[in-house]
């Protein structure tokens, strides 16, 4: 009789530990919004300081959860199952961690919805919440009806983006057409702005610290006053931007229907 005790007890502890889901700390403020929208609220134990910022889209989340500097020495004073980052953190600690026992969950680069797809389904099933990261996605698939109009994305500095990078992904899948042919990240010429000023204009990131900071910001010149003053311009939610997640489509809906 003992021995059927002794071995209910253990398949009940087996199957308890089985079905737990593991602890999490967020290293940056991309990894916060994954854990974030992912985890169950007992799951983390920190996020970074920065998952309050303006630029952090799921900031109201961050209130009441414990801040973690990435340093190793804080991360494993936790004693977490997981770290989750993308970019916070000495990256040589990653070993560190898991000799520790903690395992490292790396967030990949998207540069389309597919991408953000792969990736919150990846780390959904890393916290053990591979149903959760799948009614997520769900709202990746958007059918984008083509409008034939173009449309300039801009940084306070000029640099804007091209072919291969998700703010493209979602200004196709709002319907629109980059105006920018070139591939990846490139910054525009104030001259050619002047010469071709654009019809539309995707604004990001005017006002933000950095565009305060610096004199010098190109959205200071007056040219580039005159163009933002004469386009039809959208400010984009600079915090679905920061981070290849679900949320992206979010951004593209309210383009499309900013513009359509």
């Amino acid at each position: 009789m003992a021995g059927v005790i002794f071995f209910a007890l253990g398949l009940a502890l087996s199957v308890s530990a089985q079905s737990r889901k593991p602890t999490v700390v967020s290293l940056d403020y991309c990894a916060d919004q994954f854990v974030m929208g992912l985890a169950d609220r007992e799951q983390i134990l920190g996020v970074s300081p920065h998952a309050g910022r303006a630029f952090s889209h799921l900031r109201e989340r961050a209130d009441g959860l414990p801040l973690v500097r990435a340093l190793t020495e804080d991360v494993i004073a936790l004693q977490p199952d997981i770290v989750v980052r993308s970019w916070g953190g000495d990256a040589r600690a990653l070993d560190f961690y898991r000799r520790f026992g903690i395992d490292v969950v790396q967030i990949g680069y998207a540069s389309d919805f597919d991408g953000a797809r792969r990736v919150t389904l990846e780390i959904g099933a890393a916290l053990g919440q591979d149903a959760r990261a799948a009614d997520l996605v769900e709202t990746l698939d958007i059918q984008s009806v083509d409008s034939g109009d173009s449309a300039l994305y801009l940084t306070p500095g000029g640099v804007t983006a091209g072919r291969a990078t998700m703010v493209d992904a979602i200004i196709k899948a709002a319907g629109l057409t980059n105006a920018v042919a070139a591939e990846g990240w490139v910054s525009l010429p104030l001259e050619e702005l002047v010469q071709h000023p654009p019809e539309r204009v995707l604004a990001a990131f005017f006002g933000f610290d950095e565009d305060v900071a610096s004199n010098w910001s190109l959205s200071r010149h007056p040219a580039m006053q005159r163009i933002l003053a004469n386009a039809e311009t959208y400010h984009m939610d600079e915090s679905r931007l920061t981070c290849p997640a679900w949320f992206v489509a979010d951004e593209a809906r309210a383009l499309a229907g900013a513009f359509n």
